[in-house]
């Protein structure tokens, strides 16, 4: 019993990660790098992860796809999982993705005594990425120079 959830564990984390491996790649072309924001694809990994769901989702998925009596049914539908994470690497979707996740639309920001309105793009660990409209350009200001209003 012991070596079944240890196996179940070990491969629900490969099949896991797989979609969420190629979910982020397609955010990260085509938002991250569209908008030039400049994290280091590991750091966007890990920050955004909900550790809380995704380890007993490790557990459950190795354990349906491995043990389960009905494990087809569950790779087909693991395999359309895999087809619907592929689609975040198609442009439009991977960018409406991030931005229904990230963006922040006409926050007011205000750093020192300038105030200006912007998108909120990403707030990293020490940057925070904002879209002027009216510069038509993105710019990085660290966290503790900016006060979003």
């Amino acid at each position: 019993m012991i070596f079944r959830l240890i196996n179940s564990f070990f491969m629900g984390f490969a099949f896991v990660s797989l979609l969420d491996f190629l979910y982020f790649i397609g955010l990260k072309l085509h938002y991250f790098d569209f908008y030039h924001i400049s994290e280091y694809f590991n750091v966007i990994f890990i920050d955004n992860q909900n550790f809380y769901l995704l380890i007993p989702s490790f557990l459950i998925v190795g354990y349906l796809m491995l043990y389960c009596k009905f494990s087809k049914i569950f790779i087909k539908i693991y395999i359309l999982c895999i087809i619907i994470s592929i689609s975040a690497l198609y442009e439009p979707i991977g960018n409406y993705l991030a931005r229904s996740a990230f963006m922040s639309e006409n926050q007011t920001f205000e750093v020192g005594t300038i105030k200006f309105t912007g998108d909120l793009l990403y707030k990293g660990r020490k940057n925070t990425y904002i879209y002027r409209k009216d510069l038509s350009k993105t710019i990085k200001i660290l966290n503790k120079d900016v006060k979003i209003l």
